[in-house]
């Protein structure tokens, strides 16, 4: 936490007087620490084809330029390992360890922090070290394109000294600074990737994790999929990723009430309209995760002497046949950067993102303090619409965003003077269309009324 002068010591007792006569009833309150606003998925290449992940000056030039650009944090998904044992190495090891070390050594270079993908209970029951043993809860599988994966059981002891030996191992080849786990937890008192309300054996290993990679100072990032959180007494994540085949952008508001931190990735494949994703996520001190990397090319669906799941029907096969073809097509861009974009990535969110990330960075500085959803207040001349979010973000300054989530142009009417960040112009009175997001700074001792 950086220390503060007078004058910024001044500013800040005064922000937080006036946060707490003026904001009577809020959501949630947070106090802000440890937290990485900026995270980016980084596609590394197009397994199982045999790539290098060792770094060009493509890769060097972009790392470069998010880690300028406020990105703290890259997740690596699975073409970092041999999930399918066809280039030479396994699921908790890289089919390309140096080219692996200098990527991750030039993510240090510039201060971003590198989680490698990793799964509590996905493994291929193909995979010669697979017993029937690890999935003790009935055949609950996850089959696609070039996978075939096994949803193993958090009560089968078997699976639990296998899969922390293999977390041991990436912790320890590798300078990783934590996991990303991919749960897909399945039980046999629920469907195929249902969830109970409590599961005990899914929380120690949960818990487990999450201690061993504390140990080592290391960040945990759970993915359970759509708007779910895994159900659990004990603190297992650091940031909770939420949006997987989301089809409504509303349905991410779900999620409002989580624990922090959490990081939507928008669902583009399905997404209906993604225009008021921001307007919806940062009121909830949550920002979106960004896909980039070397851009995703479709060839991971062709790759010769794989067996690929024969089901015209089979989304994520039919997906990648997409990609190749766009990619074919349009070999100079606009590129696919994930699996969970449309085709193409959209040229103008993409820029959006990192707009947004440099105004909301300074919201959430180590130490500052969030009113999130302002329920009651006196910042207001009268409650706003139901549709109306308003939260404040307080440390040597004192932010304001409000955004409109409704299907309508709202008016809000603000009693104390207000600076909009964006055109640096004062602010009484907002007129917010529909989708938008409006970032103010306070003024302090001057009203309106």
């Amino acid at each position: 936490m950086k220390r503060l002068s007078l004058e910024d010591c001044k500013k800040r007792i005064d922000h937080i007087a006036y946060a707490e006569a003026h904001v009577k009833k809020c959501l949630r309150r947070e106090r802000i620490h440890n937290y990485i606003p900026g995270q980016v998925i980084y596609n590394l290449g197009e397994y199982p084809n045999r790539f290098s992940i060792r770094p060009t000056q493509y890769d060097h030039d972009l790392i470069a330029s998010l880690a300028h650009k406020g990105v703290g944090l890259i997740q690596l998904h699975e073409e970092w390992n041999d999930s399918q044992r066809m280039l030479g190495a396994d699921k908790y090891s890289s089919h390309d360890p140096e080219g692996l070390r200098a990527f991750i050594a030039l993510c240090h270079q510039y201060g971003i922090k590198v989680l490698p993908y990793f799964s509590s209970a996905f493994f291929d029951w193909r995979d010669p070290d697979f017993t029937e043993r690890f999935s003790t809860n009935g055949k609950f599988e996850l089959n696609s394109s070039y996978f075939r994966y096994r949803c193993c059981d958090p009560a089968s002891p078997e699976w639990n000294e296998y899969l922390m030996r293999g977390m041991h191992r990436i912790m320890e080849d590798y300078e990783f600074d934590g996991i990303y786990n991919d749960m897909g937890y399945g039980c046999k008192s629920a469907p195929a990737f249902g969830y109970l309300d409590y599961d005990p054996h899914l929380e120690d290993l949960l818990a487990r994790i999450y201690g061993e990679v504390k140990e080592r100072g290391g960040i945990v990032k759970i993915h359970q999929g759509q708007c779910v959180a895994p159900k659990t007494h004990s603190r297992v994540y650091d940031y909770l990723w939420v949006g997987e085949c989301v089809t409504q952008p509303r349905d991410l508001l779900q999620t409002a009430p989580f624990d922090p931190y959490v990081i939507p990735c928008p669902d583009y494949r399905f997404l209906q309209d993604a225009s008021a994703l921001y307007a919806m996520a940062i009121p909830m001190m949550q920002f979106l995760l960004r896909t980039d990397g070397r851009p995703v090319t479709g060839e991971r669906a062709f790759v010769p002497g794989v067996e690929y799941v024969n089901d015209p029907g089979n989304n994520e096969q039919s997906y990648n046949e997409q990609i190749r073809a766009w990619h074919r097509s349009h070999p100079n861009g606009p590129y696919v950067y994930s699996e969970w974009s449309k085709i193409p990535d959209d040229s103008i969110l993409r820029n959006e993102w990192f707009d947004l990330l440099a105004l909301y960075r300074s919201m959430v500085e180590e130490g500052s303090s969030a009113y999130l959803c302002i329920e009651k207040s006196t910042l207001t001349a009268k409650a706003p619409p139901a549709d109306v979010y308003l939260s404040m973000f307080v440390n040597e300054e004192c932010y304001l965003c409000v955004s409109n989530v409704g299907n309508s142009t709202q008016t809000v009417t603000l009693c104390d003077k207000w600076i909009d960040r964006v055109t640096d112009t004062p602010v009484c009175q907002l007129s917010l269309n529909a989708g938008e997001i409006r970032f103010l700074r306070r003024v302090p001792g001057e009203s309106n009324l």
